[in-house]
This record gives structure tokens, C-alpha cells and sequence, in this order.
């Protein structure tokens, strides 16, 4: 061996050291504070860098995970049928712009293609009310993907949009394409992607399980906090789901399966090295939406601007490379795999606790691995924020404020978080902590037209008209395309 390819054996041995001892002690300590329980595994083109499990898949027996753990993904599934549609694509079965109805006939909306449905401009309802009057008719029913369309006709459910216009995050879409794949292949979804995903990519310990509900034997427990403002986690299977249809479905294609770390490696390196899908489809399915307006579709998720291709989303920040992931969450489960093509690095972390900040987690690993300085992701603001709201310390609640304005790298912070914990505050009559804490969002985020909205409907709902008004009047000042603020402000100012 000559000194050169010596020396760089030598380096990268070394390096691969630094790595993992600095990713550890990253997991270590967000362990130690509550903010991740689960699997990572981190890896670049050449080797695995890090793997590792923290904590237990079972708290309460204190049961540790092992190499054949398995999470449910959430919506990484989501890949997994996207893929599948680019599969039955490359075979010639379908294009994308193909209409829906081409292949089920029943489907009630002539407008809206294959490719609405995988990349979320479809415009179609959510399923999360749709089946409301459905499951007091049939109270012993468990709904699945078979019963979407049907239900569309019955009601005449209109289009939230026009298919194209806007985007719009919705696992429905994911339902129906499911329904495609089986279709047109003639098996079931769980049998065509053991057929030509886990079998090819070797993926030996993932299932999409007959009945969800239903655990698998490796299956872990799932933890969770009962509401907003809870410090304490517990297992799932304690709380209420605010949305019964939670409890009475068994959808499929928009999430449902079940795997482990190692085997969403596989499926990642079996994908982008084209051993289950062309090259050409890969680059479709990583390409950003274009809207009908030409506008490239974007939102912000967890304080970054993404964009969203088919069935994957991105950074649309490529300075450090384009990086392309998808998350994944339920009631006590967190997941994502994100991936950086330019430097071929890859993270995956599956968590069975609730709001594991995957992103902030990620982004972290990645500086790591560029040598950079990274932050520790904290736990939510909001969440020990209206901790102390509830249990009375409204003074420790606005300190907790004002030190964190003053140091805002303290905490995470997100618009939506605080926005959430407002409305869970008004929906469980807890009034005052809710105006509490929209008056902070307001603060925090003083230039959302979303947050004055919420914060006049809390206003109103607690019968105070008057203010309100001025709250819905700053949020349609700051997006005078809120139809919302504007209806609302032009029935209150006519009474």
C-alpha cells in the first residue's frame, strides 16, 4: 500500500471518529431532554457514518430497540407511492397527466390527474370531517381507501380549489393513487410494493400491515403528550384523537408502513442508484411543482421555505446542495429521510415520541458532517410556555417571553406551534390562556396576516367584538388576499 492511499484510509478513519463522536453526543443529549427516543442512522455514498439507537420501544418495561425495531413511517410512505406511480410509468402503464377517471371511472372530479394527486394540488376535500355523518350511520364500520370516492358523490363534495392553482398538503391524494396502483397492477397495494420495492431493495423487516392498528411483532410502543402544553409524555393509546376518523380507518398509500432504519437505508440507496426506478422518473419525482400561474409551488415548514415535487419534498435553498426529504408524523411518532444529492449524505431518524423536531434535528447532523457549528434543537417554546400558562405562572410564562426575545436561539419557535396552542386553548374553554397566547403570537410573529386572524377569532369567540375587529383589520392589512378576514370583517362591521 503506498503512503498516499495509507495516509487517506488514515484520514478518513479519523474522520468517521470525529463524526460519530460529535453525533453522539448531539442524540445523547437530545435524549437526555426529551426531544428524541428512537433510531438514527446516517450514512454518505461509501459507508455508514453513525447508527445508533436512544431510549426504549417500550418506556414502561423499559425494553430497548434493536436492529429489527419497527416504526411506523407516517408519511415517508408517501415516496413509497410515488415511486410506485413512476414505476407503473416507466412500464408504460400510465402517464401522469393521465385523468384519474381514466383508470376509476367513478371518481367524480374529470379534471384532476394523477400528477395533482401526487404532488398535492389536486384541490380535493381533507378526510379528517368527510366521514362525520357516515360514522354515526355505521358505527361499526372501519373506513378505507375504497370508501373516498363513494363518499365524494354521496355528498357532492366540492373542490377546495381549482386542480393546479395552489398546493395543498393532503393524505387523501395519496389514498387515491394507491387506488391506481392496485388497478392497474390487479394485486393489492401492500402486495405490489413487497413485489417491486422491499423485495428488489431487500427490505426484510417492512410490511404494510393488513389492519394498522393491528401491531406487528418487532412493532415499538408510541408516546406522545396529551395536548399543546403537556411537559409529560404518554403512550398513545391513552389519549383521545381529536379526529374519530383516527380511530375508524385503515387508509393506506398516504402512510400505514411499518419499517426500521435499516431497511429505509436500503430503499434509499436502492432509489438513487436507479435499482427500482429510472433515472428520468427520479428526476421528475425531485422536481418543484409549477402552478398553472407558473409560480413554483413553496411553504415554510419549521422556519425553512420547501417546495414539493412528486411525492418528495425539498429545500428549495440549494447552497449547500439540494437536499430532498420527506417527514413523516402521527400521535406519538416522528420520521424522516433526507437526503443530500450533491454530497451524497443521508439521515434518517425515526422517533416513537410526538413532535421530535426531525428538520431541526437534521439540519444539525448536517452541519456536523460539514465540520460546521450546529445548535442543539430545544424543545418547543410553545409547548413550556403554555406549560406555565396552565398551571398558573402567567409572570414565568411572559419572562420565559422576554428572555427569549432577547436570546432567540434559546428555543424553537415556530408560528404554527403557538398557533395551535391558542386554538387548543379555546376549544378546551380555557379562554384567557388563549387570548394569552395569541397576544403573544402577536408578539413573536408580528407581521403574520394568520396569526391576527386567529387571534380575532379567539377574540370573538370570547365575545369581544371590538377588538376582534381590530385584529381581523392588522391581519387584512398584512395580506389583503385573506378572503377570510374580509368576510368576517364585512358581516361584524355591518351589525
Amino acid at each position: 500500500m503506498n503512503k498516499r492511499i495509507f495516509l487517506i484510509l488514515v484520514m478518513t478513519t479519523l474522520n468517521t471518529t470525529i463524526y460519530s463522536q460529535e453525533l453522539n453526543n448531539l442524540f445523547s443529549t437530545i435524549y437526555k431532554k426529551n426531544i428524541f427516543n428512537g433510531s438514527v442512522l446516517i450514512y454518505n455514498s461509501e459507508k455508514t457514518l453513525f447508527s445508533n439507537s436512544y431510549g426504549f420501544s417500550n418506556i414502561e418495561k423499559q425494553e430497548k430497540f434493536n436492529d429489527k425495531s419497527q416504526f411506523p413511517i407516517a408519511s415517508v410512505t408517501k415516496t413509497f407511492t410515488s415511486t410506485a406511480i413512476l414505476q407503473l410509468k416507466e412500464k408504460g402503464k400510465l402517464k401522469i397527466e393521465d385523468p384519474v377517471q381514466k383508470y376509476l371511472p367513478d371518481f367524480p372530479y374529470p379534471n384532476i390527474s394523477i400528477k395533482h394527486l401526487i404532488n398535492n394540488t389536486s384541490g380535493l376535500a381533507q378526510y379528517y370531517n368527510l366521514f362525520d355523518s357516515l360514522m354515526k350511520e355505521q358505527p361499526d364500520k372501519t373506513f378505507s381507501n375504497q370508501d373516498l370516492i363513494p363518499t365524494f358523490i354521496r355528498f357532492k363534495t366540492p373542490l377546495s380549489f381549482l386542480p393546479g392553482s395552489r398546493w395543498e398538503y393532503n393524505n387523501v391524494n395519496f389514498c387515491l393513487a394507491a387506488l391506481i396502483i392496485e388497478k392497474i397492477s390487479g394485486i393489492t397495494y401492500a402486495e405490489y410494493l413487497q413485489k417491486n420495492i422491499f423485495g428488489p431493495a431487500k427490505m426484510e423487516n417492512t410490511v404494510v400491515p393488513h389492519e394498522r392498528r393491528i401491531k406487528e411483532t418487532n412493532q415499538v410502543e408510541l408516546y406522545s403528550y396529551p395536548n399543546f402544553y403537556s411537559t409529560n409524555l404518554v403512550d398513545v393509546t391513552k389519549l383521545e384523537d381529536p379526529f374519530l376518523i383516527n380511530e375508524r380507518s385503515n387508509f393506506y398509500g398516504n402512510g400505514g408502513i411499518v419499517s426500521t432504519a435499516v431497511d429505509l437505508q436500503k430503499y434509499q440507496i436502492a432509489l438513487f442508484t436507479n435499482k427500482i426506478i429510472g433515472k428520468k422518473e427520479l428526476e421528475e419525482a425531485l422536481t418543484a411543482t409549477i402552478l398553472n400561474d407558473g409560480k413554483k409551488v413553496t411553504y415554510i415548514l419549521e422556519g425553512q421555505e420547501m417546495s414539493y415535487g412528486l411525492g418528495w419534498a425539498m429545500f428549495t435553498d440549494e447552497s449547500n446542495g439540494k437536499i430532498v426529504f420527506h417527514d413523516g408524523s402521527l400521535s406519538g411518532l416522528s420520521s424522516i429521510l433526507i437526503y443530500n444529492l450533491l454530497k451524497k449524505q443521508t439521515v434518517i431518524l425515526i422517533s416513537n415520541t410526538g413532535n421530535s423536531p426531525v428538520i431541526n434535528i437534521s439540519n444539525a447532523c448536517f452541519q456536523i458532517l460539514d465540520n460546521k457549528p450546529y445548535t442543539v434543537p430545544e424543545h418547543a417554546l410553545s409547548r413550556i410556555y403554555g406549560g406555565l400558562l396552565e398551571s398558573g405562572n402567567k409572570e414565568k410564562a411572559n419572562q420565559l417571553i422576554e428572555e427569549y426575545l432577547k436570546n432567540p436561539s434559546s428555543y424553537e419557535v415556530t408560528e404554527r406551534d403557538f398557533n395551535r396552542l391558542g386554538y387548543q386553548f379555546l376549544r378546551s374553554q380555557k379562554s384567557a390562556n388563549s387570548l394569552e397566547t395569541f397576544h403573544t403570537a402577536s408578539l413573536l410573529f408580528p407581521k403574520s396576516a394568520n396569526i391576527y386572524d386567529s387571534y380575532g377569532e379567539a377574540l370573538l369567540q370570547c365575545g369581544q367584538k371590538d377588538d376582534a375587529i381590530k385584529m381581523y383589520k392588522k391581519s387584512f392589512e398584512l395580506d389583503p388576499d385573506n378572503a377570510n378576514a374580509k368576510n368576517v370583517l364585512n358581516n361584524l362591521l355591518k351589525k
